[in-house]
Parts: C-alpha cells; sequence; structure tokens
C-alpha cells in the first residue's frame, strides 16, 4: 500500500509526491553564471517551467524569473554565507518565504506550505512509521545491499559486523536496532490479531466440535 493511503477510506490530504520537486540545487550554478535566459532540461517541466531569465535586483540579488500564463514569478536565489557549504536557498515567488525546494503545479511554482499539501509521511499509522524506522537503520548499518536488510522476519540479532566500523559503534547502532524491533512486534501481533483473530476463534470452535463427535 502506498504512503498515504488507507485501505476502505478515501483520501483527502493531497501530498507533495504529487508533484514534481524543484530543488535548490538546480540553481546553485547560477550564482556564478553571466545574467540572461536559461533553460532547466527536464521531462517532467513544461516548456513555460523549463525557460527563466536571471536578473539582479537590490543588494546583488540574482533571482530567476519565470513567465507561466501570463504571469511573472520571481524566484530569488539566496546564500547563506553563516554555513561552511555556504547553503543555498530559492524563495517561493508566492509568500517570499525561503525554501530547499518548490513544487511545480500546472500553472505555479510555489512550496509546499503556500499550497497546503503534506508530506505522505504524516498520514503514516505508527507501524508502518517505526517500519521504516528500522529499515533505515539496517541501512545505515549493514548498508543497502544486504539481501535481507528490508526482510523484517529476518531477524538481525546474529548479522555480523561489517568491515569499516568500529565495534563500539556497531554495539550502539544494534542496540539502538532491537529497541525499535521490540516496540514494533507487539504492533504486529495486535495487528494480526484484529484483522485474523476471527479465523482462530473460528478453528478452535471446529477442534472442539470434532472432539465432541463420536461414532
Amino acid at each position: 500500500m502506498p504512503r498515504g493511503s488507507h485501505y476502505g477510506r478515501a483520501r483527502k490530504r493531497p501530498y507533495t509526491c504529487e508533484y514534481y520537486r524543484l530543488s535548490a540545487i538546480v540553481f546553485k550554478p547560477l550564482l556564478t553564471a553571466k545574467l540572461g535566459r536559461y533553460t532547466i532540461t527536464h521531462d517532467h517541466l513544461s516548456e513555460q517551467h523549463k525557460h527563466f531569465e536571471l536578473i539582479e535586483i537590490a543588494k546583488k540579488t540574482k533571482v530567476a524569473e519565470f513567465n507561466i500564463n501570463n504571469r511573472t514569478l520571481q524566484v530569488a536565489l539566496i546564500q547563506d554565507h553563516s554555513s561552511a557549504s555556504n547553503k543555498l536557498y530559492i524563495t517561493c515567488p508566492c509568500c517570499q518565504s525561503k525554501r530547499q525546494h518548490l513544487l511545480r503545479l500546472r500553472m505555479l511554482i510555489a512550496c509546499r506550505e503556500y499550497l497546503g499539501l503534506h508530506y505522505a509521511t504524516q498520514a503514516e499509522r505508527p507501524r508502518d512509521r517505526l517500519m521504516r524506522k528500522i529499515r533505515k537503520k539496517r541501512k545505515s548499518i549493514w548498508g543497502a545491499d544486504c539481501p535481507e536488510v528490508n526482510n523484517l522476519f529476518a531477524h538481525s540479532q546474529y548479522w555480523s559486523k561489517p568491515k569499516g566500523i568500529h565495534w563500539k559503534t556497531f554495539y550502539k547502532a544494534k542496540d539502538e536496532l532491537h529497541q525499535l524491533e521490540r516496540r514494533y512486534w507487539p504492533m504486529v501481533e495486535l495487528h494480526f490479531q484484529s484483522q485474523f483473530g476471527h479465523f482462530k476463534n473460528n478453528l478452535a470452535i471446529t477442534v472442539n466440535n470434532c472432539d465432541d463427535f463420536s461414532l
């Protein structure tokens, strides 16, 4: 079942995964580029979303100016000089908030909050969220190429230490993983009991009837 969906219920909340995400890293080379017209080469963007003009406004701030449906949308490029990496932010053309990503709609570019969108993980049940945490923790220890890393029925207690990691770090990470797994399995047991408990009761009734029957 995909994230954000629930069996038997109609989904009412719109999610960010339904729209193409335009990342700030795409615009980073423009910080040292000359002013003029540029094109983003990506198949998921329409012709209006691909073409923009790089201009400069007050305080020498560079802006990517889009013309979408006869509407001018300005995405300012703001660099954070307080960090060692000089992180780049792009501003939402609708609310002017600094973002790492903007979302592309048919006739608009805007941020998640302005559009009222939600992350799909916000609709996850506690059991599914814990399952995702366990798999993420496993991959951080043994890597994504481990054959049973996504199989939660394969217990990781006896998995060997991977190369390149200290024993102290390995035992600490493994202990954190086991704490997550101990929380996960009672949730699974309750889920199976709620879903298939009637089969167990029917089986018990059948066994009792067989014991009472005699020739």
